[in-house]
């Protein structure tokens, strides 16, 4: 009897996914799943409802229907026509170990580089502020800033700013990471920093879902690429698909758009 390689259970699993603004629908039935160790981007038009995902997915927007469950808990499903959320404790519970990595950095202007690295640790997850400083310093050592821990964020640059976020999402412990076109923000010349940074975390085996412009860093480091448009998910697949065989005609379009 052969045993047959079992599926990994997906850390994120979204199905039938829906967010309407008013009358506006911006997500119109969103199916994805994410494996613990994958990396996944989401690209497509501006407007087309990447970010919106992204922000259902750790309920800064609340969805309007569908499914997501993250880590084996269900935090919004449909039980017959009544759309239902889980208890906000167990949303927050959630929100935790998926910090989102914003294009703006958000980080508090009136703080240190490394006060905005504890805050979540220590107030949120309500853990010891000592141990908290021991690994935020880690932190900031391997995302080449540990020289800038009693700096300001209006001190550093933008693409300094971008890796302290990133080291204030690290320090939440996250299962998933989430980055909301994490470059868009940055000069031309400070991306690269921020770009080897996230592929640091790749190769730690770090579980991410990414909204990017940047496609060939995708299509270098991405397990797969969904392509979402007009609020749908057009094609899924691995990145020699979506850029060398991609079968949806929208996708085409956006494809031959880039490349020119």
């Amino acid at each position: 009897m052969h045993n047959t390689p079992s599926t990994p259970v997906p850390l994120l699993h979204i199905r039938a996914l829906h967010k309407s603004f008013g009358s506006n629908q911006v997500l119109r039935g969103i199916d994805l799943s994410i494996a613990p160790g994958e990396v996944n981007f989401l690209i497509g038009p501006s407007g087309g409802g990447k970010s919106t995902l992204l922000r259902c997915i750790n309920f800064l927007e609340t969805p309007t229907g569908g499914e997501i469950q993250f880590d084996g808990t269900r935090l919004c499903h449909e039980d017959g026509s009544r759309f239902q959320l889980a208890p906000e404790r167990t949303i927050r519970a959630a929100r935790e170990h998926m910090p989102m990595v914003f294009q703006q950095f958000n980080l508090f202007s009136h703080r240190t580089v490394i006060q905005n690295i504890v805050e979540g640790p220590v107030v949120v997850q309500r853990r010891a502020l000592e141990p908290v400083m021991a690994e935020a310093r880690v932190l900031l050592d391997r995302v080449g800033l540990l020289d800038k821990a009693d700096a300001y964020p209006a001190e550093l640059s933008g693409g300094q700013k971008q890796r302290i976020a990133i080291a204030r999402a690290l320090a939440m412990k996250p299962r998933l990471l989430l980055f909301d076109e994490p470059t868009s923000a940055l000069d031309p010349e400070l991306v690269a920093g921020v770009l080897d940074t996230i592929r640091m975390l790749a190769e730690e085996g770090r579980t991410m879902l990414i909204v990017t412009h940047e496609m060939k860093f995708a299509a270098r480091l991405a397990s797969t690429i969904h392509f979402v448009a007009g609020g749908v998910l057009e094609e899924s697949g691995p990145p020699a698909q979506i850029f060398e065989a991609p079968k949806s005609p929208r996708l085409q379009g956006f494809i031959r758009s880039i490349m020119e």
